[in-house]
C-alpha cells in the first residue's frame, strides 16, 4: 500500500491541492517504526524545517488520514505526540497548530533531543522513576553497542573490515 498526504504549491507558495507526485507524508511499509510514530517524525521535520510555518494550521485529522488511507486515530495519535512534544498546540473546535515559540534553524540533533526528551516523558507518564528511566535507556544504548561489536565481530571473520 502506497499511502500519501500531499500538498501542492502555487509559485506564490500558497497552498493549494492534494498531489500524488509530491506526497507530505508517505507511509513506509518496510519500517519497522508504527505509522503514527512515521507521521510525527515527517511533522515534526516539516515544523523544524519552516515548511509549516508558527502559528501556521496544520492539515486537519479526517483530511490527512483521508489523503493517507490511515486510520483517523493514528493521525490522532501522532498530533497528540506533537502537542506533548511542545512542537503543536490544539485549538479545541479549530483544529492543530503550530507552537507559535518553535524556530525553523534547529538542528538536526535539536530534533532528536526532542523526540529523547518525549521518550523520558512516556517513561514518566508509566509511573518510571528519572533515574529508572536512565537505566532503562543506557541498558539499551548497551544492547546497541553489544550488537555492533557482534556485527564487527562477524564481519571480521568473513575478511570484511570496516
Amino acid at each position: 500500500m502506497d499511502s500519501t498526504y500531499s500538498i501542492q504549491l502555487d509559485l506564490k507558495g500558497d497552498r493549494l491541492q492534494s498531489n500524488d507526485d509530491n506526497p507530505l507524508f508517505r507511509v513506509d511499509e518496510t519500517s519497522d517504526l508504527p505509522i503514527w510514530a512515521q507521521l510525527r517524525n515527517r511533522f515534526a521535520y516539516l515544523i523544524r524545517t519552516g515548511f509549516f510555518k508558527p502559528g501556521e494550521q496544520l492539515p486537519s485529522v479526517r483530511s490527512i488520514a483521508a489523503e493517507a488511507k490511515i486510520n483517523y486515530n493514528t493521525v490522532t495519535k501522532a498530533y497528540r505526540d506533537l502537542e506533548l512534544s511542545g512542537l503543536a498546540v490544539s485549538a479545541r473546535g479549530r483544529g492543530m497548530f503550530v507552537q507559535r515559540n518553535i524556530s525553523s534553524e534547529e538542528s538536526e540533533e535539536d530534533a532528536i533531543d526532542a523526540l529523547l526528551e518525549n521518550c523520558i516523558r512516556q517513561y514518566r507518564s508509566k509511573g518510571m522513576t528519572y533515574r529508572e528511566a536512565r537505566e532503562r535507556m543506557l541498558s539499551i544504548i548497551d544492547e546497541l553497542e553489544r550488537k555492533a561489536r557482534k556485527a564487527k565481530e562477524e564481519k571480521s571473520e568473513y575478511g570484511i573490515v570496516q
